[in-house]
């Protein structure tokens, strides 16, 4: 439901984007911190580990190669409206892989959310506060290994990229406009991402959440 809301809002915003004439564009280029909250791991390989629902914590690590890092193309209109191509190397490592039965679980090579945003912008003195919302879907490079239960042997090893499935996403922050080609921003990012994966045997399915707190630098032309 909720991201069924969020469509609909992204439309009635839409609508509005394509009310004004393209003015700017810029390309940005950002890094900073980021986590991710519990969630839900299910394996439903015919050959599971111990624990084929697993409830498990994530470590981001954003600063250990590879590091967290994302680009961003953003067009905005003469009323302020705008759109961004934006792609996160986001990552995400169970914090709990070994109690539930994984020798690996993990998207160190990132979740790679793919999102189109759209924007609104502001202006208050010397900054631009913006706010935006959008779609997309996820490239994981899905890493997954575990000991079969019933055997006692490894799982086959998956280790590639994948398309994991439709990614909401939710953006907040400021631009500093220092030249008249260059600035620098903040923003809080949000991704929400429904994971469902190829492994041996059967699929991981999970929800994973990252949030961002970015810091990056934009050319516009």
């Amino acid at each position: 439901m909720a991201v069924n809301r969020l469509k609909i809002g992204i439309a009635v915003l839409a609508i509005n984007v394509s009310c004004g004439a393209w003015a700017e564009s810029e390309f940005s280029i950002y890094g900073g911190t980021q986590s991710s909250p519990h969630s839900t791991v299910e394996n439903t390989s015919s050959t599971p580990p111990s624990k084929t629902s697993l409830y498990t914590g994530w470590k981001a690590s954003p600063f250990s190669f590879p590091i967290y890092v994302g680009l961003r193309y953003t067009s905005w209109n003469e009323n302020e409206w705008g759109y961004a191509f934006n792609y996160a190397h986001t990552k995400a490592i169970s914090l709990d892989q070994a109690s539930g039965g994984y020798n690996r679980l993990e998207f160190t090579d990132g979740a790679n959310p793919i999102t189109v945003i759209l924007l609104k912008r502001f202006s208050y003195r010397d900054v631009k506060p913006y706010v935006g919302a959008g779609l997309g879907i996820s490239v994981p490079h899905v890493e997954a290994q575990w000991t079969v239960a019933s055997t006692g042997a490894s799982s086959k090893k998956t280790f590639e990229y994948q398309y994991g499935g439709p990614v909401a996403t939710l953006v907040a922050g400021f631009s500093y406009p220092y030249s008249e080609k260059w600035s620098l921003f903040t923003d809080f990012q949000m991704h929400y991402m429904k994971i469902d994966a190829a492994v041996d045997g059967g699929r991981l399915k999970t929800n994973l959440i990252t949030n961002a707190l970015n810091v990056g630098v934009s050319y516009r032309f």
